[in-house]
């Protein structure tokens, strides 16, 4: 290897360290700009739509963005109003729901005859009495100073929601700057890339919207349909109290796959314990019952459908965002695993290895070792050809007609 070739290759590794490191070092903002180009691609969806209908792309987008502000606020202000009202009540009834815990383990306990053998009573509780338990009294106490103390930064905490809003602004600026001339960053992106592989890398670009669309759609659906059952069902239905704000935590909830499923529990334990301890053993699974129904029948997954990521890989990801990149990375962990998937799959797997039309089949036997047992590659019967030799066979007419 001569002195030049081994200048550039040091040269070139030294370009990836400092550009990953200053992608780490920026990482929130490269993380709100991420969210800004989500928040535009799913603007786009009914822009899209209305310029089937025939308006011009500038009026479907103005229109389209403002569709979707507007819906917001509307939405807000018709939810707001419960959902502080809830929140209070889910604070006031925290040490009423504490007091209730050792009445509601000996119910348990005294109407089920293996509970009743298995659990011993607890100490302090007497029949006849409603005794708070030591450990209950401790807790308590020490709810309450954490009480004071979160009311004592309050204002610590208006800076933080001003922050927050002021981020959120910025990003939708961004968003509408991505959705008023998109074309111009992918053309952009085609100037890093060799002339042959620019057909390829609009594909990928295409690849990408569809992905983030379709996440976007069934994220979309998902919300509106577990908000809706959890209020129909178990306020309507079972009467429930503060269904509202509980059919909010739920659906937004829906942000978050695999984790955000039990974070409404908190507020079903917390209404229900004040109010009526027994109803939780209705509400808690019916709320289940629910989350199962949408998420594997009612709602098409994107995990499942798009990506075909398991679960745990999933969680992984977004134990891996949390760390990295905070709560907007558990946010926005699924839709950054399918970008990440998307590029690994069509530049790496197919592009690189050649493994586009390659099957692969495993099998296990009883003693729990894998054997490959296909690993075919079926071509298509019409095949494009590749991007290069695409590109050199239409340049050979040309050449030929220069020589003539």
């Amino acid at each position: 290897m001569s002195f030049g070739d081994f200048f550039k290759r040091f040269l070139t590794v030294l370009l990836v360290v400092v550009l990953a490191i200053g992608m780490w070092v920026a990482r929130p903002i490269l993380l709100l700009g991420f969210a800004a180009a989500t928040i535009a691609v799913g603007i786009s969806i009914p822009a899209n739509w209305l310029q089937r209908r025939g308006l011009y792309r500038g009026w479907a987008i103005a229109i389209a963005s403002i569709g979707v502000l507007m819906a917001s606020v509307l939405l807000l202000l018709l939810v707001l109003p419960q959902l502080v009202t809830g929140l209070g009540d889910l604070l006031s009834n925290v040490p009423t729901a504490i007091r209730a815990l050792p009445t509601l383990y000996e119910t348990l306990r005294e109407r089920n005859t293996f509970l009743n053998a298995a659990l011993s009573p607890l100490p302090n509780l007497e029949a006849g009495t409603e005794m708070i338990p030591q450990q209950a009294q401790e807790l308590l106490n020490q709810l309450l100073n954490a009480s004071m103390t979160i009311a004592s930064g309050v204002l610590d905490g208006v800076s933080i929601v001003a922050n927050i809003l002021i981020n959120i602004v910025f990003v939708l600026f961004i968003a509408i700057f991505f959705l008023v001339d998109p074309q111009s960053y992918i053309k952009a992106s085609l100037f890093l890339t060799p002339k042959h592989y620019h057909a390829r890398a609009v594909e990928i670009w295409n690849q990408l919207y569809h992905t983030i669309r379709v996440w976007i759609s069934a994220l979309a659906l998902s919300i509106m349909i577990t908000a809706s059952l959890v209020w129909l069902i178990l306020g309507v239905l079972l009467g429930m109290p503060n269904a509202v704000v509980v059919a909010v935590f739920a659906g937004g909830a829906t942000f978050i796959p695999n984790i955000g499923v039990f974070l409404p529990l908190i507020p079903i334990f917390v209404f229900t314990l004040a109010s009526d301890p027994g109803q939780l053993i209705v509400y808690v699974p019916v709320y289940l019952l629910i989350q199962l129904l949408e998420s594997n029948v009612i709602t098409p997954s994107i995990v499942k459908a798009e990506l075909k990521i398991p679960a745990g890989g999933v969680m992984l990801f977004q134990l891996l965002a949390t760390l990295a990149l905070g709560a907007l990375g558990l946010l926005l962990a699924v839709p950054l695993l399918a970008v990440i998937t998307v590029l690994v799959r069509e530049i790496y797997a197919y592009d690189m290895l050649g493994l586009r039309h390659t099957h692969v089949a495993l099998r296990a036997n009883r003693y729990g070792q894998l054997a490959l047992t296909e690993a075919a590659v079926t071509a298509p019967k019409q095949e494009a050809a590749p991007i290069k030799n695409s590109v050199a066979r239409s340049a050979r007419p040309v050449a030929k007609a220069k020589a003539k």
